[in-house]
């Protein structure tokens, strides 16, 4: 069972993963953990498309509502990550003292040592083999990355002091998400042969050279 996240010292990943929680908290990601596996089991033997929340949520003893109250979705009992709100405030600190795809690549390279060290890297790659071959998780995953794109250009913005609609904002955030997605894509493609932290690094470096290819 996933623990609560936890990163190496001195990060801002570490202070922001770190920070107390409450018992309703604590007992809130206990069991979005444990209904995300339960599904993951029940897809993997019946196929995604075979699987209902209502059969989740039997598997996993808890009522429908409330994995519709944790996740929405049934695509976003695959997609949901604990580690994604962490990342998010580490990059705005990480972005004080760096340019953005240092602060990402730093911020990425936190989080993904955390999940090795949780022993979370066979679930991340149980989560990826959905998200990309079901239409529908693909579908959820480009809205997020949707809805990260826009995250980060207000992050940036707010370091910068640009407006968000500043076109070169747009491209640098455009540019860091599409080399993201790119990467995840990537490493599923490849059959997970490389680390994750190394894929993701390699994409963005290229665009911290300039896209110029070695």
């Amino acid at each position: 069972m996933t623990t609560e996240p936890t990163a190496k010292a001195g990060s801002p990943a570490q202070a922001y993963a770190e920070q107390p929680m409450g018992l309703r908290e604590r007992k809130k990601l206990k069991a979005m953990n444990h209904i995300q596996r339960v599904a993951l089991d029940l897809f993997d033997e019946h196929g995604y498309a075979n699987v209902t929340i209502e059969r989740i949520a039997a598997e996993a003893e808890v009522s429908p509502s409330s994995i519709y109250r944790y996740f929405g979705t049934k695509e976003q009992v695959i997609l949901w990550d604990v580690y994604d709100p962490i990342a998010i405030q580490a990059f705005d600190d990480e972005l004080a003292g760096s340019d953005p795809v240092t602060a990402l690549q730093s911020v990425i390279g936190d989080m993904v040592d955390v999940m090795t060290r949780n022993g979370e890297e066979e679930l991340a790659r149980r989560r990826m083999g959905y998200a990309m071959t079901e239409p529908s998780v693909r579908a959820g995953m480009d809205r997020q990355a949707a809805e990260a794109e826009v995250a980060i250009r207000q992050l940036l913005a707010k370091h910068s002091g640009r407006d968000p609609g500043d076109l070169e904002l747009r491209a640098t955030t455009a540019a860091i998400i599409a080399a993201f997605m790119t990467a995840i894509a990537y490493w599923h493609d490849t059959g997970y042969r490389d680390s994750l932290r190394d894929v993701i690094e390699t994409a963005l470096k290229v665009i911290s050279r300039g896209l110029r290819l070695d």
